[in-house]
């Protein structure tokens, strides 16, 4: 086993080190404690591997009896140099968090710093769930991080059919890379007026289909032609076997949170990225 690494003054009964293997049923519950509907497996954040970054490992935190309460991956990211907390999970415990990111803090050294850049959820959306995870976010503010940007996440339920779509129908093209769909409606005179890019459900998106994109022309908008195509996103993916269609938007759209939430979407959280000074 590793050595101990010495935790900062005012973590009282705490200690840290390196993960070891032996770890590995400890660090699957605690990622699953932190719940957040269409997150990864528990097994795939921890598989996954910290491409471009250096000095990256997992760092655990242990009670008085030698048991992990806490885990922290981190790194240094190639291209800049900046120090990155992928993620970080303590069972929402303050003092346990607040370690965690005092101990990734130490291990990164004096440098940009930013928080929660791994994703959040299945289909790679990276951030924070400020809402399920509070104390954490709490944690955070206090040691000197400040919001540096944010997607709110939303999904839509698919077990009941969705209501058939209306015509004009978009036509349908599929995409290989991530397999998916690109749905485009055009005018009576043939020309471009909408599109959205459904990536298909799979298994590393837990079942959901993803609405990575939707766009209407400028000159088209405010006609319902928004709305139009997504109810057609809804069935078409509803089609090919999803319980559900997440989608994000930046915090602050308001005319994109509210296109969804009148197709039916609700709000799930905020996924925040952090970031703090030197």
């Amino acid at each position: 086993m590793d050595a101990p690494i010495r935790l900062p003054d005012g973590t009282s009964g705490l200690t840290a080190r390196p993960m070891d293997p032996e770890d590995t049923s400890a660090l699957l519950e605690l990622i699953d404690a932190d719940e957040l509907p269409g997150r990864h497996l528990a097994r795939e954040t921890l598989a996954s591997t910290a491409t471009g970054l250096h000095r990256a490992g997992i760092l655990v935190v242990c009670d008085q009896h030698g048991r992990v309460v806490g885990a922290v991956r981190c790194g240094l990211r190639a291209a800049d140099g900046a120090g990155l907390i992928v993620w970080l999970h303590g069972h929402e415990e303050f003092e346990t968090v607040a370690a965690l990111i005092a101990l990734a803090q130490a291990h990164l050294g004096s440098r940009p710093l930013y928080a929660c850049t791994g994703p959040a959820t299945a289909t790679g959306i990276p951030g924070l769930p400020v809402q399920h995870r509070k104390t954490t976010a709490r944690a955070l503010t206090a040691a000197g991080f400040t919001p540096t940007h944010a997607q709110q996440y939303f999904q839509h339920d698919l077990t009941t059919p969705p209501v058939a779509p209306e015509y004009p129908l978009a036509d349908v093209t599929p995409v290989a890379d991530p397999p998916g769909w690109q749905l485009e409606l055009t005018g009576t005179n043939g020309r471009h007026i909408a599109t959205a890019i459904l990536r298909a459900p799979a298994p590393n998106t837990a079942g959901m289909a993803v609405l990575w994109q939707l766009v209407v022309r400028t000159e088209h908008r405010r006609r319902g032609i928004g709305t139009h195509l997504l109810d057609q996103c809804l069935h078409h993916a509803h089609a090919h076997g999803a319980d559900r269609l997440a989608a994000d938007v930046p915090e602050g759209d308001i005319p994109a949170a509210q296109l969804l939430a009148k197709a039916g979407f609700r709000p799930v959280d905020t996924l925040t990225v952090y970031h703090r000074r030197p």
